[in-house]
């Protein structure tokens, strides 16, 4: 969890960066720029609203401020520097996973480039986000609800993650899916 010394950190650099003084940011917010300054020096933790006006103030998002890990504004992850790991259902390797993206200051998509999807299905687990899928490579059989759709290459699938659904490889050759989703619950790279 995010300590209120980090958050004060952040919250002043950003006051910093948009070259604004406590009395501009706490007449922004309306609070009193003593809350600001103790704020930002760690001394006290903002309520939610609190932070809410200071992210409106500082024209940012809340969360900007409350990520766990301090992301970059523009993120750009190189081929040769995209974080991967492999993905295991039950005790057995189904994918290999590659982030193309890995995050900005509140962002809610990321984009993961499947690959070596084996036979079987991998189940995916109930999320309440958006998942598409698009199929660059072999054919794969996606299941939702109840309903197959087997897609080829350049198809591709959008669908609720509450519902029940796993993913296979159809036939032998190799199957590559990018898969676009909100990163709430993603496996961490």
């Amino acid at each position: 969890m995010l300590d209120k010394s980090e958050l004060g950190r952040r919250v002043k650099a950003e006051r910093l960066a948009k070259d604004m003084t406590l009395k501009q940011v706490a007449d922004a917010a309306g609070l009193s720029p003593t809350h600001i300054s103790e704020i930002e020096r760690g001394r006290t933790s903002p309520t939610v609203g609190a932070l809410m006006k200071i992210a409106h103030a500082l024209d940012k998002s809340a969360t900007y401020f409350v990520e766990e890990e301090a992301l970059p504004t523009v993120s750009v992850v190189r081929r040769a520097d995209r974080p991967t790991h492999t993905v295991t259902d039950r005790g057995r390797d189904v994918a290999s996973a590659s982030y193309l993206t890995v995050g900005i200051p509140a962002g809610r998509l990321r984009v993961v480039e499947l690959g070596d999807i084996g036979a079987g299905p991998v189940a995916g687990s109930a999320h309440e986000r958006e998942d598409i899928l698009l199929v660059t490579a072999g054919r794969v059989r996606v299941t939702v609800g109840e309903k197959l759709y087997e897609l080829s290459e350049g198809d591709c699938i959008q669908f609720r993650g509450s519902l029940k659904h796993s993913m296979e490889r159809v036939g032998e050759g190799p199957a590559q899916v990018l898969w676009v989703t909100a990163s709430e619950g993603l496996l961490a790279p």
